[in-house]
């Protein structure tokens, strides 16, 4: 009897190749906002998107759930992104004791160009796809999600930020 692991399917083989190619595309090289790490621009993204709703701003623990992350990594990305002028603490009117986190007018600009840019990138994938060719890829992008979370995955809500705050992409992504 042949091992299934020596000699994997055609089809297996084929997903296998096209993952690898996806992985070795240089996506450092389109990191949306300029001296600012992939983390970094996603903590940036994922405060906006958080703000949108409440526009007092995010406390750091509420990011760490988000992000997924310790509270220290995200005391350290904030303190960072504070240097770099892309974000602001200020005292919760509510809670004088805790301490609010929003973008700057800089961190707004900054993140609202590379959602401009990232949007007009999928807009010319999906030209490139056609519609129905870019439906079904995010189809089976959901479903690979899913198959992989081990549980069901909503557009824009998957991924390492809860709420899909790590997307640069519109609240039309589905247009």
């Amino acid at each position: 009897m042949q091992d299934d692991r020596e000699h994997p399917s055609p089809s297996a083989h084929e997903l296998i190749r096209a993952l690898r190619q996806l992985r070795q595309l240089p996506w450092n090289n389109r990191n949306p906002i300029e001296n600012c790490t992939p983390s970094e621009t996603m903590t940036l993204f994922c405060i906006r998107r958080a703000t949108d709703s409440n526009p007092a701003g995010v406390k750091a623990s509420e990011l760490s759930t988000m992000l997924n992350v310790a509270s220290p990594t995200i005391t350290q990305s904030v303190n960072l992104l504070v240097a770099k002028g892309l974000l602001q603490r200020s005292a919760d009117p509510q809670d004088r004791r805790a301490v609010r986190i929003t973008l700057t007018e800089e961190g707004m600009r900054l993140t609202g160009l590379a959602q401009d840019a990232m949007q007009e990138r999928m807009t010319r994938l999906v030209a490139h796809l056609g519609s129905d060719r870019a439906h079904q890829l995010v189809e089976l992008l959901h479903d690979v999600a899913s198959f992989f979370g081990g549980g069901e995955t909503e557009p824009g809500n998957g991924g390492p930020c809860r709420n899909g705050c790590n997307s640069p992409t519109t609240s039309k992504e589905g247009e």
